[in-house]
């Protein structure tokens, strides 16, 4: 059973995620929060997560359960689940991070109060359970800028670990975005492209701990791994520069821009190419 037409979708791709996923669904699923549905995309999965996912979702109608025949790679994992989604507000979840119960609360009522605003997100605190250690850490990408290319320059240069990204967002916006792309990072340029539809807001609580030990980590530095997370990018490949500014460029041509606009970010775009006309030749 299923709950129609929910205000929130939490999007949660999981891949091999038996060890934390339990902690993370628990976490959703005690959201002070409750007009919400689960989407789950299980991608190919071959430890215990299938049997974790189905077991929650016998417990509770709000998720909805999928999985994927082969592994589509991250990128379209994330994908996925934003394309199952039935609310006017997003988030994405990863399975190893937890939400504090306010935290979807807190968000959507910024949303729903700001319609200038296109992602309501929480303040961070990483945390590793097998150090027991915890800190802060400060985004510093409460954008609420009128000038929307400087809203884009200041999230360029500020944005670093992309923990606004497990905020909440507008789901229409966001689905008009350029997504994920099929290279690592490629969120990063997704959530810089979002400050050119609307204002990020910082809820000034730390709701999202973010896990940070080694075993919740991509493993970008291995070979084995990384073809596990990206199946359709070859290891070591530099076509991710290419593929990074193709992103950059589609993303400013698409969003709904004043000409003046467009052209000032048309003109930063060629900067950053000139800029990085090294790396790209290599």
């Amino acid at each position: 059973m299923s709950i129609a037409d929910p205000a929130v979708t939490v999007g949660i791709p999981v891949y091999n995620s038996e060890k934390f996923l339990g902690d993370t669904l628990r976490s959703v699923l005690s959201q002070s929060y409750a007009d919400i549905e689960v989407v789950i995309s299980d991608n190919a999965s071959g430890d215990a997560t299938a049997q974790i996912c189905q077991e929650f979702a016998a417990l509770d109608r709000r998720i909805r359960y999928f999985r994927q025949p082969a592994n589509i790679g991250v990128p379209r994992n994330y994908n996925f689940v934003l394309s199952k989604a039935r609310g006017r507000f997003f988030k994405w979840s990863s399975s190893n991070d937890i939400c504090q119960p306010r935290l979807l609360e807190a968000c959507v009522q910024i949303l729903e109060q700001r319609d200038d605003a296109v992602l309501a997100y929480p303040r961070t605190r990483l945390f590793d359970s097998q150090s027991d250690t915890c800190e802060d850490y400060d985004d510093n990408l409460d954008l609420q800028m009128e000038d929307v290319v400087e809203r884009y320059k200041i999230c360029s240069e500020r944005l670093r670990l992309n923990n606004v990204m497990n905020g909440v967002i507008r789901t229409d916006r966001l689905r008009r975005t350029t997504l994920h792309w099929d290279y690592p990072s490629s969120d990063l340029e997704m959530s810089k492209e979002l400050t050119l539809y609307g204002k990020f807001v910082e809820v000034p609580e730390a709701l999202f701990y973010r896990r940070s030990e080694p075993a919740a980590m991509f493993g970008f530095g291995n070979k084995d791994r990384f073809g596990q997370y990206y199946p359709n990018v070859r290891f070591g490949s530099r076509s991710a520069d290419w593929r990074r500014l193709q992103q950059r460029g589609v993303g400013m041509l698409r969003a709904p821009l004043r000409l003046l606009d467009r052209l000032r970010l048309c003109r930063l775009l060629l900067k950053q190419i000139w800029w990085s006309r090294a790396d790209l030749i290599r």
